[in-house]
């Protein structure tokens, strides 16, 4: 983990989006629908390597998205390319709902192996978004109950069921709720957004949980009628928040109470991102149901699963799930490889060093810049909060974007997502390449500011919300 970086990147030859992308782009924009390729930036592949992208108008930039955190250990590793290219050989499609490969069983045990305890079996998904949907409707089988609970700013995916179920934005779930009910939706433990004040005398301990007990379960809904809660241990896209140790404990006493399942929703937390193999280690969580998905197939196939207890999955055998591209051989071998370079000494070791370098280095930006209202770090997710003002923390989107704008220019491709700016790396990025990284964004921040001067006021002796 001592590569110092690549001295050359980023290497920006025309602005973006050059001339090949603009053409490109065009002609897509014909075609496709109107909202493909919307997200991260203006441009178009030629390829990817290690931590780098390089587009068609032969631009070099520093890859912070991570390809929406799927690409976990950097892209092109031929560890991970050449199993899945052997079993693309030897198989082909096969769906797995119909016939077993022995990788699959091999996957299946692995997953286990390393899943927190209690967890004993596996169902196979195409992807993060088709695992929720599984866990949604095992868990409304399993006990026979049909709301869920679930958090703002929580994002599960885009089809019916889990665009209805996620609230990080309410455009994504628009025109969907009524038709995909049964979802109970409750403020996600914020420390810096919280409506709530500090918990109540004799209370859970947590003020999301006293909400919860106090108002949700009394005047809205039976506790009889929820099967259970999804959550994910740690927002992704919502902005890197990570609820306080009171919160688990409160939330695990209340589903302990009224018999609810717990899913985590570890798609995007999943596989090394936090620092640990899965979020659910830092606070020795326990669910009930765990859905994985995004980096499980180390950015070579795409591959998702659903873990759970016995008392799920080891009585429910009737409820059709995934589709046929579910669990292909060339994903399951690509996830075992993926599985095992995770686990090769120092690469954890190596995420926890960059939430260090991130803590200090991203960490910078609220002592310097007043329109930093927030900065936050877990592992490799580091987010960054724009505000108008940190007395009322009046999000700026259009300063959030113009900086992820300056910081593309620059060569720094990350994500801005609906509520912050997003810097999600490799698992395997160079401390140097974060430190580069965090230059770039401020230069962006300043030259942003040069032109929207109303914003450069003196930063407050406000710390950031942990």
């Amino acid at each position: 983990m001592s590569d110092p970086g690549t001295p050359d990147v980023p290497h920006i030859v025309t602005p973006p989006p050059g001339p090949r992308s603009s053409e490109l782009l065009a002609r897509a924009a014909k075609h496709f629908y109107l909202g493909t390729a919307q997200g991260v930036a203006p441009l178009v592949l030629a390829s990817k390597s290690g931590y780098t992208v390089t587009d068609v108008d032969g631009n070099v930039y520093l890859d912070m998205a991570s390809a929406s955190a799927t690409v976990p250990l950097g892209a092109g590793r031929e560890d991970l390319l050449a199993p899945a290219i052997d079993a693309l050989g030897r198989f082909g499609n096969e769906d797995t709902h119909a016939l077993l490969t022995p990788d699959a069983i091999r996957l299946a045990e692995r997953l286990l192996e390393i899943a927190p305890h209690g967890l004993s079996r596996v169902d196979i998904a195409l992807n993060g978004t088709e695992a929720v949907e599984i866990a949604l409707r095992m868990m409304r089988r399993a006990t026979g109950r049909p709301l869920v609970l679930t958090f703002f700013g929580g994002y599960h995916g885009e089809s019916l069921a889990t665009a209805a179920a996620g609230a990080e934005e309410a455009s994504i779930g628009a025109g969907l709720r009524t038709l995909a009910p049964g979802f109970v939706h409750v403020p996600y433990p914020n420390p810096y957004r919280s409506p709530f004040g500090p918990p109540r005398p004799g209370g859970s301990g947590d003020a999301t949980i006293d909400y919860v007990r106090d108002h949700v379960l009394f005047h809205s809904i039976d506790p009889r009628d929820v099967a259970g809660v999804l959550i994910e241990p740690v927002l992704g896209s919502g902005g890197v928040v990570a609820p306080s140790p009171q919160f688990w404990s409160a939330l695990t006493a209340l589903c302990e109470e009224h018999g609810w399942l717990l899913t985590l929703d570890e798609v995007k937390t999943g596989f090394g991102r936090t620092g640990r193999m899965f979020a659910a280690e830092e606070w020795d969580l326990q669910p009930d149901l765990m859905c994985l998905g995004k980096a499980l197939g180390g950015g070579v196939m795409p591959i998702g699963a659903v873990l759970s207890t016995e008392r799920v999955l080891g009585v429910i055998d009737d409820v059709p799930t995934g589709s046929t591209w579910a669990w292909l051989p060339a994903s399951c071998a690509a996830a075992l490889a993926t599985i095992d370079a995770l686990l090769a000494p120092g690469v954890l070791e190596h995420v926890r060093e960059i939430e260090v370098a991130c803590r200090a280095e991203f960490g910078a930006l609220f002592d310097r810049y007043a329109v930093v209202g927030d900065v936050r770090v877990k592992g490799c997710f580091t987010a960054v909060e724009f505000v108008a003002d940190r007395a009322t923390k009046q999000r700026v989107p259009h300063i959030q974007d113009a900086v992820a704008r300056a910081c593309l220019a620059r060569g720094l491709l990350a994500d801005s997502s609906t509520t912050s700016y997003n810097i999600q790396p490799s698992l395997i990025t160079p401390l140097s390449v974060i430190e580069q990284a965090a230059a770039i964004v401020t230069e962006a921040i300043d030259e942003v500011l040069a032109a929207n001067p109303q914003y450069a006021g003196a930063p407050t002796a406000q710390a950031p919300a942990e």
